[in-house]
Parts: structure tokens; sequence; C-alpha cells
């Protein structure tokens, strides 16, 4: 018989089985190297990931392979009838390490020590991204499994060991698994979703991304063809280089883009989106993006508060990421270069697609006589975006509600890029992250992840699932 209210039950099993059971799991995990740009570690990885899945019940736990790393699957079966579904989202890839130097425990270690201003931290590669998480969500569930009796949800867990080469097995995964991911409620991604100041947060999207190489050479309309050309020639031949910056100059100039139409299909928001968006805007804390995240003295045309939000989120960009060609060596060498590039990248918004903006690039080079401009896609990734009040979506933003942290918040749209667009655009169910916890240094030495996070993403994970079964309840599911 299913019980109604159990998640005090479950917190008080997570407390008790912590240190004893569940913080030891993982550390395993976490002193498991997984490098996947150079494989060391992956496939022992993998086969721990497979061992953690069979031990809180998964069934039909196997590995795929695609492109590289093998993705590992597993499926958690109800014992309820009309349960809800998911797809628990994971990777258990990591950055390298290096430089080991900088590390002041072993990357490898797991290592449990007071850190810096932060208290009772675990030091190691993975433990916040995302290896912890992981282990969170499956301890999470082992002691829902061991205190219900019964698992009142299915879980479809899919973990890649590509996330930090950009998932491309996901693709031919998601695709192979279509039918099958497209009846689910929704897809979750644990992770420690705590700002500096405490307050949790609900991901629900994310922007895309269009990242492309301009390259100029000498052509028809002057400049070198095949040699860089000694600097006295500036006098009578043109310059790649200067050519490439004034194309560059003719799309931007100070804070304003002026490509023709590059907002114009921009839709008003949903009002479930206007309030997330104001719920964000009132406790934004200007003062700490700018100086502890972004190391600015200001914003953009000195926008605040709302305005700045709403910017950030709701607005696609064109940055330039770097230029280069000619010399750029220590000493001098007076050149004008036959060939320069620019890297730039458009951070895409809802409805736009990267063909779209594209072709409006294109079409204010052409406009402005800069034709000649190579323009060479390099990456595009589209946007993800989840309906606030889908089933999966709520059940998140009830567990932040009732977290017990004051001034919890959600993205409804992160102005970072990820895969979850494989989810919510090919499948059509949405893509939601929260978590408790708290933690830092992804990517860089000593990665770090509090042990008090560590407990309560655990009990956030459980709350996740304890709203996600109520309102599948209440909608009569």
């Amino acid at each position: 018989m299913e019980k109604a209210d159990w998640l005090e039950e479950v917190y008080s099993h997570i407390n008790a089985a912590f240190e004893s059971e569940h913080l030891p799991k993982i550390l395993d995990l976490v002193r498991q190297p997984s490098v996947a740009g150079t494989g060391e570690g992956i496939d022992e990885c993998a086969e721990k990931v497979m061992e953690l899945l069979r031990s809180v019940g998964c069934v039909d736990v196997h590995l795929e392979q695609y492109v590289k790393s093998p993705v590992v699957v597993g499926r958690l079966n109800a014992d309820v009838e009309n349960a809800p579904g998911i797809l628990m989202y994971g990777m258990y890839d990591v950055q390298p390490p290096e430089p080991y130097d900088e590390w002041i425990v072993p990357p490898y270690e797991g290592a449990r020590i007071d850190f810096e201003n932060y208290g009772e931290c675990i030091v190691a590669r993975g433990i916040m991204n995302s290896k912890g998480p992981l282990v969170c969500f499956l301890n999470a569930v082992d002691s829902i499994r061991k205190t219900l009796g019964y698992m009142p949800v299915n879980v479809l867990f899919v973990v890649e060991g590509e996330e930090e080469l950009g998932s491309e097995s996901m693709i031919p995964f998601v695709e192979a698994h279509k039918e099958e991911i497209a009846k689910l409620d929704g897809v979750f991604l644990n992770g420690a979703r705590q700002d500096e100041q405490g307050r949790p947060a609900v991901l629900l999207g994310n922007k895309g991304t269009l990242y492309l190489d301009l390259e100029v050479t000498g052509g028809e309309w002057g400049g070198p063809q095949k040699i860089d050309l000694h600097s006295m020639n500036a006098a009578w031949v043109g310059s790649p280089a200067w050519r490439l910056v004034n194309a560059l100059s003719t799309m931007r100039q100070g804070d304003d883009i002026l490509i023709e139409g590059f907002y114009d299909d921009l839709k008003p928001l949903s009002e479930a989106d206007e309030q997330l968006t104001r719920r964000f805007a009132s406790v934004f804390d200007e003062e700490m993006f700018l100086n502890e995240r972004l190391y600015a003295s200001r914003f953009l045309h000195d926008m605040h508060g709302e305005e700045a939000v709403r910017k950030l989120m709701w607005t696609p960009t064109l940055n330039i990421d770097g230029i280069w060609g000619g010399y750029t060596g220590p000493a001098t060498k007076t050149v004008i270069p036959y060939k320069v590039q620019a890297k730039v990248d458009v951070r895409l918004v809802p409805p736009l697609t990267a063909d779209m903006m594209l072709e409006k690039i294109k079409k204010h080079l052409n406009k402005h006589g800069y034709d000649d401009v190579k323009i060479t896609v390099r990456q595009s990734s589209p946007w993800s975006k989840s309906d606030p009040e889908a089933l999966a979506c709520r059940a998140a933003l009830m567990a932040l509600d009732n977290s017990g942290y004051d001034q919890g918040y959600a993205w409804p749209i992160f102005p970072g890029t990820g895969p979850a667009y494989l989810f919510t655009q090919r499948c059509g169910v949405p893509f939601v992250s929260y978590g408790l916890g708290q933690g830092g240094r992804i990517h860089a030495p000593n990665e770090y992840h509090t042990v008090k996070g560590l407990r309560e993403n655990e009990m956030s994970c459980a709350a996740y699932l304890y709203y996600l079964t109520k309102l599948a309840h209440e909608a009569g599911q």
C-alpha cells in the first residue's frame, strides 16, 4: 500500500545512513579517474556506475556504445500503478585535473578537509561536476526504497561519459530511444544549485549557440593573397586585418548590435515566464554578480535590476571570442598579414534558430560590401525551454519552495548552453535541473563540495521525487 506522506521518514533515513553508507559511495566514484579527453579510467568508471545502478534495484543495466565513451543505461521500475516516469540524466566523465601542483590535495583522493571559508568539504575532481550529484540521487533513491519498501517513480537512468567533449553520443542515443523518452513526464538533472548566498535555484531552460569562424584574405578588393607582406606596403596595398576589423565594426558599435533584424523574431513572454523572471529579479544581487562572478564595474548601458536580468535571459548576443592573424609574438615584426580570422558566437533564445541568425549575418555583411568574408559554422546547439507548468517542472519548483531556504528562484532560461534541447525539442519532454548543495571550482584545481551540501542534496532529490508523485496523484495519473 502506498504511503501518502513519506518525505520526513526518508529524510531520517538519509541522515542515519549518510556517513556510514552514502558518503563512502560518493567517495568511491570520485576516486576513480574518468577523463573523456584521454580515455583514462572511462571503462572502469562506467563499470562502477553500472554497479551503483544495480545496487538500488535497477534492471536491464547495460552499456550502449555510439561515438567514444559508452552510455550507461538502467531502468528502475515503480512498484505501483500509474506512477510518474522521468529520465535521470547524469555524466561520469570529468575534466583533466592538471595542473597537479595547484591542488592542495591529490585530485582523486577524495579528501575531506576544512576548506577555506566553506567549512568541511570534499575536495576532488568530479565531486561537483558531476559524480557527487549523480551518487546523491542514487542514495536518495536507495533511502526511498528502504523506507517505503517500494519505488513510487519509474526512472530511466542515462549516464553519459562524453559530456566534457560535447555529448556526441547523446544525439544517436536520444534518436534510438526517442519513443520511450517521449512517454516520460520529464528529464531531471541533479546538481548543487545554491548560489554564494545559499539561495537555491531551479533551471528550466538554456540558450542555444551558433559558433562561427570569420576569415578575410586578400582578393578582388585588394590585399595580399598568398603571403604576408612587409608593412612598408601599407601605403598602397589593402590590409585583411583592417578589413576584418571594419567588417566586425559594422555589426556592432559600442554596446549596440547593428545587424538588421537581429531582434525582430523575438516573442512576448508567457505569463509563467514573466512571473519567474520577476521572481529572479526580486532576489537579484547586482553587486555580487558584478564583483564576485563577472569582475566588472558595470553592466552594458548602465542597466540595473530587472532590466539587466531580462537582457541576460531573453535577448540574443553577438560576441567576439578571439581575433588573430599576422605576427603576435613578443618581438617586433612589421607585416601586412594575408589572412586574418575571428571567432564569433551568437547566443540563441526562443524562437531563434542558428539558420535564422546565420542568414541575418550573411545578409548584413553582403549589404555592407563584405561578401568576401568567409563564414564557417563550427558548432551550433539549439536552445532548450521547458514549460514551468509541466509536472516535472512544478515538482522542482515545489521542492524549491519547501526547501527551508529563503529567496529561492528559477532560471526560466539560463544564458549558457547544453544538451537539454535533445529532450525538449526532439522528444517534446521538459528538462529541469535542481538540487541543494554548494560547491565550486569545476574544471579547475581544488574542485569542492561541502559535506553538508551533499547530505542536503540527497534530501532535495528525495523531495523532488516526493512532489513529483504528489502532483501526479493529484492530476489523476
